[in-house]
Formats: C-alpha cells, structure tokens, sequence
C-alpha cells in the first residue's frame, strides 16, 4: 500500500465527488487529472458496498485519500465504510454537537470514541501493529468530516467545530441556500457569512475547513477566506462538460468542410 497524505489539517487541497461511477479505474483517472481527494457521495448517489471497497482499494494502493459521504450517522454503515479502507468519511446534515458527538463514536476508536474494533481487515492492510499502537495512528488518519447545511449549523459552528474528533467541517451551499429561503442562490450573503464563520473557527482550531460546490464565484470569495478543503464538482460535470466540447469541435470542423467533396453537417 503507498503512504498518503490526509486531508485534514490546513493545507490546500482539490478534490472532486465521484456521483454515480463505479469503475475503480476512475481513481486513477482523476489522480492523473490533478485532483488530491475523492469523495464518493453514498448520500444521494447508489454505490453497494462492493462497489467502494473496490475504489477504496485501487485509491490505497495508488496514494489517493479517498472519503465516502455516508447517508447519515450509523454505527453499521460508517463501521463498513472504515473498515474496507476508506481513509474517512464525510457525514451529511450534521446540524447540533449531539449529532457531531454521535458520529465521532462510531468513526474513531478509544479513547475518543468507540468505532468498533476488528484490524485483520483492508485498513490495516491485513498487517495490524501492536493493537494499541494502531489505534492511536488510525485515529490520527482517518479523517471525520461533517457537514453543514442548515441555519442550526451555522449556529452550532463554533461548538461543532471545536469538537475533538472531528476533523473538520465542510459547507454544503445548495442545501444551506434551501434553509435560508433562497435555493439555488449559492452565491448569497447568508452563505458567505457561513463560510467566512467557518474560516475563523477552524483557524481558532486549527482544524480544516470546506466547501462542495461548482460555483466559481463562491470558490473565489471561500479562497480569499482561507477555506482548505474544495470538492469542485463531479464526474458526471466532467463528462458532460467533455462530450459538449468534443460535439461542438465536431461542429466546427464539420463547418469546415462544407463546401468540400462530401461535406455534409446536417444533423438529421
């Protein structure tokens, strides 16, 4: 297995969510792309078990940190997610420190939580250390990260924030627009007062900070205040975005050829 880095702490790193995909390959493909985390959204998208084992392995074995966004607290799930090799997980919703607290117990083992212990398993790489040595370095990698959605969050920040387990705290602007009464208005005032609060209590404790979103303009403004963490956009953007360009270039080279032997750009 390569060594690899975390993604918690401060420094400035770019991921992208895997959305529906499931060829294991695709990790190596956006390593090569440039990006330095995954996150494979198990919330709205329809991935089995099998299915992220295989990615988590391929991401193990190529150095690339490799996060699922779990449907929600629980023990089963997030004990399944870890222990296939997943370097953390990513919890939707996460609106109150009772929530916060509920998930640092099943994500990090003794003595700040009680994540279930079993280490002949893939996170381990099937070769424990000594028991206790182990749990200490897995509790220090694995990352918890949670994320905010709601007015409730913002306003449980500082604590949630300052909660020792987690790892750090992400925004999720469609969502949080949707509380505030203006969906789609990821850009809005309310939501860069979230990140900029977000910005100043993870710098208070020294923990990371992000933000999920395909907005240029709130990309710009969560870079000016110091956000680290940024999953910009998806596969599936990628692979629209790819086939638009490539139909288009089509187009323009068909055009081209119009007036030549045998051109025909007709679509019909």
């Amino acid at each position: 297995m390569k060594s690899k880095e975390t993604i918690g702490g401060t420094g400035r790193k770019l991921g992208i969510m895997v959305s529906e995909f499931q060829n294991p390959n695709l990790i190596r493909v956006l390593r090569q792309g440039g990006f330095q985390f995954v996150i494979a959204d198990d919330e709205h998208g329809y991935f089995g078990f099998g299915e992220l084992a295989a990615m988590a392995a391929v991401a193990n074995g190529y150095g690339m940190p490799f996060i699922v966004r779990v449907p929600g607290v629980t023990r089963e799930y997030i004990t399944k997610i870890l222990d296939m090799g997943a370097d953390g997980i990513l919890v939707p919703m996460v609106n109150t420190v009772m929530q916060a607290r509920e998930a640092v117990e099943y994500a990090k083992y003794t003595p700040i939580g009680k994540r279930g212990i079993s280490t002949t398993r893939a996170h381990t790489d099937y070769n424990p250390p000594p028991l206790w040595e182990y749990l200490k370095q897995a509790n220090e990698r694995v990352g918890l990260f949670v994320q905010a959605e709601t007015k409730t969050a913002v306003e449980n920040m500082e604590e949630i924030v300052a909660l020792e387990g987690i790892d750090g705290v992400l925004i999720g602007p469609n969502d949080l627009a949707g509380d505030y009464g203006m969906p789609g208005k990821v850009n809005g005032e309310e939501i860069r007062q979230a990140v900029k609060k977000l910005a100043k209590e993870s710098r208070k404790h020294n923990k990371a900070s992000g933000i999920i979103t395909g907005n240029k303009e709130l990309l710009r403004y969560s870079l000016n205040q110091g956000l680290n963490l940024y999953s910009y956009g998806s596969e599936l953007d990628l692979l629209l975005k790819g086939a638009r360009n490539r139909t288009e270039d089509f187009d323009s080279i068909c055009k081209e050829t119009e007036d030549g032997i045998g051109g025909n750009c007709s679509k019909k």
